[in-house]
C-alpha cells in the first residue's frame, strides 16, 4: 500500500505533466512545399557537322513542371518538368533538376534532360532562374539555359546536340 506522501507526489507529478503539456507549444514537423510551373521557351540549337558547330533556331516548346523542397532549407529544390516541342517539329521530353536558390528570387540549376520520341536524347544541363512577384503565391519566372546531348538517336553526324534556351512562364505555390 502506498503511503500518504508517495501518493501527493504521483498525484502533484502527474499535475504538473498535465500543465507543461497543455502550455507547451506545439511541435512543427517538415512540411513539403511544392511549386507548379508552366512556360514557353525557344532558342538556339547547335551540333558539330564537319569540325564546325553550326546553329539553327530551336524548337518551340511547352513546359510543366513541380519544384519540391522542406520549408526548413527553402534554399535547396528538387524539380521535374515535361516538355512538348510542337514548332517546327514535334517532339517529346522531361528533366529533372537540383536547384539551389542563392537568394529570394534568383537560383541556379543543374539537372539531367531526356526527349523521348520521336527520336531519343539524352544529356545534361545548367540553367538559372529569376522570379518576379507578381502575387503572395505567384510569380514570372525568366530561365536562360544551356544543355549538351551527346547520347541518342537524334545527334547530327555523331556530334553532340546542344540546346541554348530562354523560357518564360509562370509559378504557382500549391
Amino acid at each position: 500500500m502506498k503511503s500518504f506522501g508517495t501518493r501527493s507526489r504521483y498525484h502533484a507529478s502527474l499535475l504538473t505533466l498535465a500543465i507543461v503539456s497543455a502550455l507547451a507549444p506545439a511541435a512543427h514537423a517538415q512540411e513539403l512545399v511544392i511549386t507548379g510551373e508552366l512556360g514557353l521557351g525557344s532558342g538556339l540549337e547547335g551540333g558539330s557537322v564537319d569540325g564546325q558547330t553550326e546553329w539553327q533556331r530551336a524548337r518551340t516548346r511547352l513546359t510543366a513542371g513541380s519544384t519540391f523542397h522542406v520549408d526548413e532549407f527553402p534554399e535547396e529544390a528538387w524539380g521535374a518538368r515535361a516538355f512538348v516541342e510542337f514548332e517546327p517539329r514535334v517532339g517529346v521530353g522531361a528533366e529533372g533538376r537540383y536547384l539551389r536558390w542563392l537568394s529570394d528570387s534568383f537560383g541556379a540549376y543543374a539537372g539531367v534532360t531526356a526527349a523521348f520520341a520521336p527520336e531519343t536524347l539524352f544529356g545534361g544541363g545548367i540553367g538559372l532562374e529569376f522570379n518576379i512577384p507578381l502575387a503572395e503565391k505567384t510569380r514570372l519566372y525568366i530561365e536562360p539555359s544551356f544543355t549538351a546531348l551527346p547520347l541518342g538517336t537524334d545527334l547530327p553526324s555523331g556530334s553532340v546536340l546542344m540546346w541554348a534556351l530562354v523560357s518564360i512562364g509562370v509559378s504557382l505555390d500549391l
